[in-house]
C-alpha cells in the first residue's frame, strides 16, 4: 500500500455477476507502518467519513467503549481508558478502530512522574479526527445509544448482585 500525501489508495477486486470488476475504494485512514498519525498528517483538515468508509465494532466490546467516547468528543489516554474499562489496551483497540475505517489520530505528550526521582514519561492520547455525513451522524447516534444502553444494564445488573 503507498501512502499517498492525503489518503491511501486501495484497489478490491469485486465478483459482480461472474465477471470481475475492479473498484477503487478511497480509505480516510492514513496508515505509515503503524508510526504515530497525527493531525499534520492530514493536513489539519478533518475528513469526511461516510457509512461506505467505516466499519462499526460489536457493541459488547471495548472496541465499542472506546470509539462511543471518542464520538462524544473525548480525547483518552490509556490511564483514562483504564479508569473506565479495567483494560490497559487502548492502543490495540485504537489500531483495530482504524482498520475499521474510523480516522484516529495521536497526540504524543510527556509529563514527569511523581516518584522520588522524577523522570520523563512518554505517553498517547487519541483523538478520533472527522466529521460525518448525515446519514453516518445517524447512525452513530444509534450506535452510541445501544452501547450507552448496554453498559447501563450491566451496571445494574452488577449492583443487583451485590446488594
Amino acid at each position: 500500500m503507498k501512502v499517498t500525501p492525503a489518503y491511501n489508495q486501495l484497489s478490491i477486486v469485486a465478483m459482480t455477476k461472474g465477471q470481475n470488476m475492479k473498484l477503487n475504494y478511497i480509505s480516510k485512514v492514513i496508515r505509515n507502518h503503524y508510526a504515530h498519525i497525527t493531525r499534520a498528517d492530514y493536513n489539519d483538515i478533518r475528513p469526511l467519513l461516510g457509512s461506505e468508509n467505516v466499519t462499526f465494532p460489536k457493541v459488547k466490546s471495548l472496541q465499542a467503549r472506546a470509539l462511543c467516547r471518542l464520538l462524544k468528543g473525548e480525547i483518552l489516554s490509556h490511564r483514562d481508558f483504564d479508569s473506565i474499562s479495567h483494560s490497559y489496551r487502548l492502543g490495540g483497540y485504537i489500531g483495530f478502530l482504524r482498520d475499521k475505517g474510523w480516522t484516529i489520530v495521536n497526540h504524543d505528550e510527556v509529563t514527569l512522574t511523581r516518584d522520588i526521582v522524577p523522570r520523563k514519561a512518554e505517553f498517547t492520547r487519541y483523538e478520533l479526527f472527522a466529521e460525518f455525513t448525515p446519514e453516518l451522524q445517524e447512525r452513530i447516534k444509534s450506535f452510541c445509544e445501544a452501547v450507552d444502553e448496554m453498559e447501563q444494564r450491566a451496571m445494574e445488573a452488577a449492583k443487583g448482585k451485590v446488594m
